[in-house]
């Protein structure tokens, strides 16, 4: 059963669904960031039902809330873009002189801002860090849907200070102390989690415009060298930008551009075809050329 599930579900090449085992204080975090939003849920439910504020804000937090958790889950659950073990350098990189690395870990070719992450064991494609509330790095492949998750939390956070400042404002009182408690436990997340959350956008549009992820920031790497603006469609890719606002898996104009490699393929080359045979009679060489053997199929 152990086999099974490892084949199944890991981080490890050829597993069939992406989920990151091996970081046990990751699930315990994501596991809290659940609880939370859906504490503020309730807690948001449960002061409309009392006539705290209006029960029309309910279906608009929970939908934002909705949203959150699914890109969460996304962003857990989607491959941040891991190298594999048999990818080779683009051509048009060596040919812009971009030094080809090896990874001392993986043993295996490196991209160009591409990190190993020793929680998930493998290099990750312009790899910004290892999120444990996300109990996964943040790679090109689901930055979309870090960002998304990270937005749609803004929002949450800035609709429960409104409602509670509101109220704070025109001096309205909650008829249990236990719904006034439960407020100001909810004031007092939405204000730590939007200060943290805004600094994890803020790095993110900075990694963006600027190149320079989370990492090679704190290593003290500038904007400089391969370091380059990463544009817009490399991270939301190309559909239209309504789409941009989902959760959905991201399309490429050029997979191999984005994330610097490519997969070499084996192939055979066709059977040569065999010389047409020179014969002494003119017409029975006409017939001979009017029919040439067919080639042999190329098998890919």
């Amino acid at each position: 059963m152990d086999e099974l599930d490892a084949a199944v579900c890991g981080t490890h090449e050829g597993a069939r669904y992406w989920f990151n085992k091996r970081d046990n204080p990751g699930a315990v975090m994501s596991t809290l960031l659940w609880m939370l939003t859906l504490y503020s849920d309730v807690v948001i439910l449960y002061v409309a039902i009392l006539g705290g504020w209006g029960i029309y804000n309910v279906p608009i937090y929970l939908a934002v809330s909705f949203m959150a958790l699914i890109s969460q889950l996304k962003t857990m659950f989607t491959n941040p873009g891991a190298v594999p073990r048999h990818a080779q350098p683009l051509i048009r990189a060596s040919e812009s002189g971009i030094p080809e690395t090896i990874c001392g870990r993986c043993d295996a070719y490196k991209p160009p801002r591409s990190h190993h992450c020793r929680i998930c064991n493998r290099c990750i494609v312009r790899m910004d860090h290892h999120c444990p509330w996300m109990n996964n790095c943040i790679g090109a492949n689901n930055q979309k849907h870090f960002m998304l998750f990270l937005l749609y939390t803004i929002i949450e956070c800035v609709y429960c200070l409104a409602l509670i400042l509101y109220n704070l404002q025109n001096g309205v009182t909650y008829e249990t102390s236990t719904a006034a408690g439960m407020v100001y436990a909810l004031l007092a997340i939405a204000i730590a989690t939007l200060m943290f959350v805004a600094t994890m956008m803020y790095n993110q549009i900075y990694a963006i415009v600027t190149g320079v992820g989370t990492i090679d920031r704190m290593r003290k790497r500038g904007p400089k060298g391969n370091f380059a603006p990463v544009p817009w469609v490399d991270v939301f890719g190309v559909d239209p930008w309504p789409m941009y606002l989902l959760p959905t898996d991201v399309k490429y104009r050029d997979f191999h551009r984005v994330m610097g490699y490519k997969v070499a393929t084996w192939e055979i080359a066709p059977t040569p075809v065999p010389p047409t045979p020179v014969h002494d009679d003119p017409t029975e060489g006409k017939d001979a050329a009017a029919s040439p053997a067919e080639p042999a199929a190329s098998v890919v």
